[in-house]
């Protein structure tokens, strides 16, 4: 059996397609799914995963098990969320017995600071490597293309994309599609031994400027533009989303650790952790898919803006 922590995530749910397509026994946990035909065949548990109790009883008789610490951008305290949510997974890995784990991590893990939200990735990297005769492989995945998501409202109302990194700096994006067909190889194939990591790069480094250029071919939108903010503006913007202050101030410090050198000082590029899903193909399938339907649920056609967009 299994364990797929977070499956109805990005990256979980395409975890527990992978491995039920290959006939697998897959325990999946959530504290909600919605939609449960999806996950035919899999051992459904809903419930809190911060929860020792509940998460032990989970990994309870699995031979392997995907963790992960999910972002609760609402929290008014970062890495106190992250650590909490980290030591209950510990605890109920050492509980439960399990002795193979595939934990979803970040590149700049091995950072001590400076990250924003990867550093309660480092902490946890630290906490499971220390549980005695446990075999972990710490995936370590670059900047995800689903974040380029979170910008459709902006294009849909302003006609631009609005970001800290600098249009022209390239740095490695990739899809959760190709940390989900890696993470699910690992779980299928567990023979790693002791304190493992890989990194998970994508296709290819891209600039910003050039990634809103295809995702506005992509959408028949051909002079999209991005758009250079400071922090402070995009600080304000993240957190009239609903994000805490804390978790704003961490990802501007991620974008900054991009931009600075330092993320990228972390790992090297080569066959072995770069990834299959093209920014072009990502654009065609998920972005547009996205916008699509967010364009419909807005109730707009698109805006013709005149002078200069704001956030």
């Amino acid at each position: 059996m299994i364990l797929v922590m977070g499956a109805t995530g990005n990256i979980g749910s395409k975890i527990t397609t992978h491995l039920l397509a290959h006939g697998q026994k897959v325990r999946c946990v959530a504290r909600h799914f919605p939609n449960k035909e999806a996950f035919r065949g899999a051992e459904l548990l809903q419930g809190d995963a911060n929860n020792v109790g509940f998460l032990t009883d989970a990994m309870r008789g699995c031979s392997v098990a995907f963790t992960m610490i999910p972002s609760n951008v609402k929290a008014a305290e970062m890495r106190f969320y992250q650590n909490k949510f980290g030591e209950v997974t510990a605890e109920a890995i050492e509980e439960s017995g399990i002795k193979k784990i595939v934990n979803l991590s970040s590149v700049g893990a091995d950072l001590e600071g400076g990250t924003g939200p990867i550093l309660g990735l480092h902490d946890q990297e630290e906490r499971l490597n220390d549980i005695s005769g446990l075999d972990i492989m710490h995936l370590r995945p670059t900047y995800f293309m689903e974040n380029l998501l979170a910008g459709i409202p902006t294009i849909i109302s302003m006609s631009r994309y609005f970001g800290t990194i600098p249009g022209d700096l390239e740095m490695p994006m990739i899809a959760t599609r190709d940390i989900a067909a890696r993470a699910a190889f690992l779980l299928m194939n567990p023979t790693f031994k002791g304190h493992n990591v890989e990194h998970l790069l994508g296709e290819r480094n891209i600039c910003h400027d050039e990634v809103i250029r295809v995702l506005g071919d992509a959408i028949n939108w051909p002079n999209l533009e991005y758009v250079e903010v400071p922090p402070a503006e995009m600080k304000n913007y993240f957190v009239g989303a609903g994000l805490s202050e804390d978790w704003a101030n961490g990802y501007n410090e991620l974008s900054d650790a991009f931009t600075n050198g330092s993320m990228k000082a972390s790992f090297q590029r080569d066959k072995t952790n770069t990834t299959a899903t093209s920014i072009e193909e990502f654009a065609r399938t998920t972005f547009q898919d996205a916008y699509s339907k967010a364009l419909v649920g807005a109730n707009k056609s698109r805006p013709q803006p005149e002078g200069e967009a704001r956030i």
